[in-house]
């Protein structure tokens, strides 16, 4: 590990936490942001599939969307607690007020913003993504920026993924990172 990472390691008292649209990076920076740091990653998505037995589709489906933020909040707390980890949420998660509090509390909180042409390019198809069925997607992400912009502004860092890469949205964040943890 860099020295510059062992540094920004050292400094990470608390989970950081991906947020913002589907197709933003979240779980692609997230992994690789955890194991250049050498932590634990987790996806929220993907605990609360495993909790339930089911895919986040099928949950909306079955139970509606009150229903899976409800679990959607009882997970997250529940990693959160486990003490410092990369942690990737749901593009909604901070959109509920008690996520939200919980998020910016007891973690760093960073916005992955993407024009919603970038998210579409990202994302391909759209079969896995409930809130993007039926009629225009590109419609629907421009839809959802506005609707959850308020959300997201809450975040303690924004960064801007527009045309960077893998390699260099990962630098950016990291050095958004060491600018914004305290100095010890």
């Amino acid at each position: 590990m860099h020295t510059k990472h062992k540094d920004i390691k050292s400094r990470i008292v608390k989970p950081i936490t991906l947020v913002g649209l589907m197709g933003s990076g979240k779980s692609m920076l997230g992994k690789r942001l955890a194991k250049q740091l050498e932590m634990p990653f987790a996806d929220s998505d993907k605990a609360i599939e495993e909790a339930a037995g089911l895919t986040i589709s099928d949950i909306f489906d079955i139970a509606g969307d009150a229903k899976f933020r409800e679990m959607e909040e009882r997970i997250i707390a529940e990693l959160v607690a486990t003490g410092p980890l990369i942690l990737a949420t749901g593009g909604g998660a901070i959109c509920s007020a008690k996520t939200a509090e919980l998020l910016l509390k007891k973690s760093v909180v960073v916005w992955l913003q993407a024009a919603p042409e970038t998210l579409m390019a990202r994302i391909g198809t759209t079969a896995t993504r409930p809130l993007l069925a039926g009629g225009d997607p590109l419609e629907k992400l421009h839809r959802l920026r506005l609707d959850r912009q308020k959300h997201y502004e809450k975040a303690h860092i924004y960064l801007n993924t527009d045309g960077l890469s893998g390699d260099k949205a990962l630098v950016t964040l990291i050095e958004a990172l060491d600018s914004f943890l305290p100095v010890k």
